[in-house]
């Protein structure tokens, strides 16, 4: 059986009832119309019998029932998911005990940081220069900071 076509209207797809009128409440607070659709079954067929059945996903999707409303719902969502994210790392950076050594690339001496701050930009205590607190779960590998500077060419 091939899948009918999505509805170009469903902005998101949540997991339980609770979620999707969340979804829909704070589309309505930022006057955009929205409202939970049904959610398609899916029919199997037995190819012994014929017989069909339909099972129902637990899937609750929010369609945008104005469709020039259809972008900015997007955008909030958007924004909220990204919203939401920020919230659980500062959680999870809320959470975490115990202390960090760092080393200041300007100065070179250490110091010790509180692990809450992991993930931030401190005040060197020693020479007043900026100080990345590194945090474990973020990657940098794959950024590109460009060509160090040539300590010749800065000087000029």
């Amino acid at each position: 059986m091939v899948d009918p076509e999505p509805d170009p209207r469903i902005v998101f797809v949540a997991e339980s009832s609770q979620v999707a009128e969340a979804v829909v409440r704070l589309l309505g607070a930022n006057d955009i119309p929205a409202e939970i659709a049904a959610s398609p079954g899916q029919t199997n067929t037995d190819p012994l019998t014929g017989a069909t059945e339909t099972v129902t996903t637990e899937e609750f999707p929010v369609v945008i029932t104005d469709p020039e409303k259809l972008e900015a719902a997007r955008e909030l969502l958007a924004t909220a998911q990204t919203m939401a994210a920020v919230k659980t790392v500062r959680e999870k950076r809320a959470n975490r005990t115990g202390t960090l050594t760092v080393v200041c690339e300007d100065c070179g001496k250490s110091s010790d940081w509180p692990a809450q701050l992991m993930g931030t930009t401190e005040i060197c205590p020693h020479c007043s220069g900026y100080m990345d607190i590194p945090d474990p779960d973020e990657d940098w590998s794959g950024m590109d900071f460009g060509d160090a500077e040539d300590d010749a060419e800065s000087k000029e």
